[in-house]
């Protein structure tokens, strides 16, 4: 039967699983949103849009207010 050495394979693991998040975090943070600034008026179209959006599941009750920054999604 094999021996591992716990500690041994536990750094090993570490390694791994370090690797793999940087691998990770490097590929996700390229390009993620654009740097050119949006238009003002696309701005507030999109927050009009977003905040009809919010008021509809409110009065659906697809969305419940449960505290004063608590929220409960009823899907």
């Amino acid at each position: 039967m094999r021996r591992i050495d716990y500690d041994e394979y536990m750094e090993q693991l570490r390694k791994k699983s370090l690797h793999l998040y940087v691998r990770w975090a490097a590929h996700t943070s390229k390009g993620d949103h654009s740097r050119k600034p949006r238009d003002p008026e696309e701005e507030k179209i999109l927050f009009l849009l977003d905040r009809n959006r919010w008021q509809w599941a409110l009065a659906s009750k697809r969305l419940e207010k449960l505290g004063p920054r608590r929220y409960r999604w009823n899907g």
